[in-house]
């Protein structure tokens, strides 16, 4: 009798397992992308530049930034802007852009940026009440008055470009173009802006404390 009950449980917990199983749903189908990485961007190749046929490397300013080069001993005493063309399909396009760049508008909206990035990272707390005064003074540097910047150099390279995918895109020619400003005349020429905006209009104490706060922060010029 007790072989019979053992053999009938077995046989209920059998029945129960094939039901379990039974019930589950079908597993979903695999990803047809499941595992697979995804595309990293490859770099473009540099196929030529300036100096190639003269067996030199490329300079150290084409490929650094301009935050970067500020940073090294030979520019230590300058702001720097670099500017690159867009891409043309031959040397001579590229070169044209040259020709025709308006390097007083773009350092001035580049001046325009850094300062506002300097006078919101000085003002914090304080923006609602500054935000006219900044304006006043980003305003001083506008493309018609903005001066004592000089070229210092031109560089060109041809660069190979590359679909997300790793397929070539194209082939193009890129002018990198290299500007500097004495820190003293940029830095002068800041203390000025920020001492003469807002100059005849009546402020509160705490507007005015605000004020003083912001122009401590640019003691050091633009250095972040």
């Amino acid at each position: 009798m007790k072989k019979l009950m053992i053999k009938a449980m077995i046989a209920v917990v059998a029945v129960l397992a094939i039901a379990a199983c039974g019930s589950k749903p079908d597993p979903a189908p695999a990803s047809a992308t499941a595992g697979v990485p995804a595309p990293i961007a490859r770099r473009p190749d540099v196929l030529d530049h300036r100096n190639f046929r003269f067996g030199r490397d490329i300079p150290e300013w084409v490929v650094l930034e301009a935050n970067e080069l500020e940073q090294t001993s030979e520019f230590s005493d300058v702001y720097v802007f670099k500017f690159e063309s867009p891409r043309a399909q031959n040397l001579q396009g590229a070169e044209l852009w040259t020709r025709n760049f308006t390097a007083a508008a773009d350092i001035a909206q580049t001046v325009r940026n850094r300062v506002q990035v300097k006078f919101a990272g000085a003002a914090v707390g304080d923006m609602d009440m500054l935000e006219t005064y900044m304006e006043q003074v980003v305003l001083t540097f506008s493309d018609a008055q903005f001066s004592g910047f000089q070229r210092v150099s031109d560089y060109w390279m041809q660069m190979r470009y590359y679909t997300p995918e790793g397929r070539v895109d194209e082939d193009a020619y890129s002018y990198y173009v290299l500007y500097t400003i004495p820190r003293n005349t940029l830095d002068r020429m800041i203390r000025d802006a920020l001492n003469n905006a807002g100059r005849d209009q009546p402020v509160t104490q705490e507007e005015q404390r605000a004020r003083d706060r912001v122009k401590e922060a640019f003691e050091n010029g633009l250095t972040m």
